[in-house]
């Protein structure tokens, strides 16, 4: 009996230590995996609240461990853009408007799961874990962010209607078609300064309706100055037609001035000639 106890009580030791070497502890909001020299990468993750055991780990250096964060994360991300030429046409209005917009937006999202694990095991992942697929899904964010904006104020200024709410609608709906790697927990407008459609397009108007009254005006004073032009250089011409008689027979200048120059053409003085 006693020799039955001994055996009992020290396979139940060993057990224990086998079991307490081979067993992984993962963290709350941690999921684990494992990869052997000998299996390669573990199946699946490793949850925190489960019993994790692993008979690859006993063996000594062939077991590498990696945890990763599963916790929700934070970005904020700004639009400021400017609708087309809307400081010029400001500049036509009493107040000088302002006709630029911005949109900062709140995100709350995490990486999947599955997408987790297929970049872990293909290598996609580097040392700083998921800090750079953050960085980047961010970065996606942005740039769809503004992308949408700018097309829903093309469509406003070709005379569509929109809110707010569907534009944020818009904007989470795109980002998540983009980033099949991440879920949206949530997504929020934190600020957004919308500029006025529809005194734009009253500024564009006069803008353009002003632009066309001094091309007209330009366009005047050009036609006005030719003609001034060639009336000087049809008198140019008269005069140099006159002097050139005048000095090849100098009699008739004492016959203009005998007729009081009568016989001359309406502004033409007997002096302008001879001098």
């Amino acid at each position: 009996m006693k020799k039955f106890l001994f055996w009992l009580i020290f396979f139940i030791i060993i057990a224990g230590v086998v079991f307490y070497f081979g067993w992984i502890r993962v963290p709350e909001n941690n999921v684990a995996l494992g990869f052997s020299t000998i299996t390669g990468y573990d199946t699946a993750f490793m949850e925190s609240g489960k019993i994790n055991w692993r008979w690859q780990k006993l063996i000594p250096k062939s077991y590498i461990l990696k945890m990763y964060q599963l916790e929700t994360e934070n970005a904020e991300v700004s639009v400021s853009q400017a609708l087309p030429s809307g400081e010029l046409y400001a500049s036509e209005m009493t107040g000088n408007p302002d006709f630029s917009f911005s949109v900062k937006y709140a995100v709350i999202y995490k990486i999947k799961e599955d997408s987790l694990y297929g970049m872990a095991t293909s290598g996609a992942l580097g040392d700083d874990g998921l800090s750079s697929f953050y960085a980047s899904v961010k970065d996606k964010i942005q740039n769809s962010a503004a992308s949408l904006l700018g097309e829903e104020m093309a469509k406003a200024m070709a005379g569509s209607t929109f809110s707010q709410k569907e534009l944020e609608d818009g904007v989470k709906a795109r980002i998540q078609g983009q980033l099949a790697d991440v879920d949206i927990i949530s997504f929020e407008t934190v600020e957004a300064k919308l500029p006025d459609i529809e005194l734009y397009k009253a500024a564009k108007a006069k803008y353009m309706e002003n632009m066309e009254k001094k091309q007209e005006i330009a366009a005047q004073q050009e036609k006005e100055t030719n003609d001034f032009n060639a009336k000087i250089d049809q008198r140019i011409e008269l005069l140099k037609k006159y002097g050139e008689l005048l000095t090849q027979y100098p009699i008739l200048i004492e016959y203009f001035k005998s007729k009081n120059e009568s016989l001359l053409p309406e502004g033409v003085n007997i002096e302008d000639l001879v001098n």
